[in-house]
């Protein structure tokens, strides 16, 4: 490899590498061009050095091409995105790691997690069950929580003690329950 090809690699390596999020978009060619540099500087350990990253990200990286064809074409795609491309590559052969990958290519990335978790501790017989299930589960509703910091005085906190000793409950969730009765409209029991 000459000057100028080498300065070209590792420029392009250490945009990918360290570089915006979407610059990495396709992890296959990122695997190659990482490949290339192990081979240009004889180890992964030397490569890893000469792109300021770690030796474990790169041997991760280049692990991609260990993939199924078939498999590495759908990460290209972006239908498998880096993290289950790398959970497929837990999975024990080829031929389930392309029969899961056609599998989860269309789902979002949390439930290619799960049923890849799935496939590796299960047969594959009972995988379609499964991800008819995953595909077909409704999203749960994330409940959103702000958290308020309020300053009390030591002797308004004791003062909250005993009512909370006779609820058996913390003085926090007492506070709670007044503040909740207080927005419903309830007069305060304490």
């Amino acid at each position: 490899m000459k000057s100028g090809e080498e300065e070209e690699l590792l420029a392009d390596l250490i945009l990918d590498l360290k570089g915006a999020k979407n610059k990495r978009e396709n992890w296959i060619d990122i695997a190659k061009k990482c490949r290339k540099a192990v081979d240009h500087f004889g180890s992964t350990k030397s490569a890893a050095q000469k792109l300021g990253v770690s030796y474990s990200l790169l041997r991760s990286i280049i692990s991609l091409l260990k993939l199924p064809v078939e498999v590495q074409q759908l990460v290209r795609e972006r239908h498998i995105l880096y993290d289950a491309a790398q959970r497929l590559l837990t999975l024990p052969d080829s031929k389930q790691q392309i029969e899961v990958a056609r599998a989860i290519a269309v789902l979002p990335p949390h439930k290619q997690r799960e049923i890849i978790q799935y496939a590796k501790v299960h047969s594959i017989k009972g995988l379609q069950r499964v991800i008819e299930r995953v595909r077909t589960r409704p999203k749960r509703e994330t409940e959103k929580i702000r958290v308020a910091i309020v300053p009390l005085r030591e002797e308004i906190y004791s003062s909250l003690s005993p009512y909370a000793a006779k609820r058996k409950i913390s003085v926090e969730k007492l506070i709670l329950d007044i503040i909740h009765d207080w927005v419903e409209g309830r007069s305060s029991t304490i």
